[in-house]
């Protein structure tokens, strides 16, 4: 019995000598969750599909205009491919905001995305929408897109 209470007892302390948790400064967690967020877009812009689905991991979940959810980059990808490997499209967001848990460890952005598109004639044409994407930071310290959602205002 005593040899129990002992065991318990220096595993309770052991625990208890352990390092406390680094705080996070939230406020530079917030403002590298936006850059994130702007380098996602830039990178889209500049690779495409690709440049897109680099975001995601196979855990990863994205709704589709039918409200049906998508999960990992090959399901990504083969869904947003028609739209940003069409060279008369082009979609470019803008985070408008961030916030990040505690811990450091989640994070959502929110913002304003702009389709705009070319007819044949030239004319072009923009649709509208916003966005919410929610973003888990991985063992490497990397931002990951853990669930998009985006939606039209037009």
């Amino acid at each position: 019995m005593k040899r129990g209470i002992t065991s318990a007892v220096l595993a309770t302390l052991a625990l208890a000598c352990q390092p406390a948790a680094r705080p996070v400064d939230l406020t530079a967690a917030r403002a590298s969750l936006l850059a994130v967020d702007a380098a996602y877009d830039s990178s889209t812009a500049a690779s495409g599909t690709a440049g897109w689905v680099a975001y995601y991991t196979d855990s990863s979940r994205m709704i589709d205009a039918a409200g049906n959810f998508l999960v990992g980059p090959a399901a990504i990808e083969s869904y947003m491919d028609p739209i940003l490997g069409d060279t008369t499209r082009a979609l470019r967001w803008t985070p408008d905001h961030a916030e990040v848990s505690g811990d450091g460890t989640l994070g959502y952005t929110w913002g304003r995305w702009t389709m705009s598109t070319r007819d044949s004639a030239g004319t072009r044409q923009e649709g509208q929408g916003r966005y919410i994407t929610v973003w888990r930071r991985q063992a490497d310290g990397r931002w990951r897109v853990e669930a998009d959602l985006g939606t039209d205002t037009q």
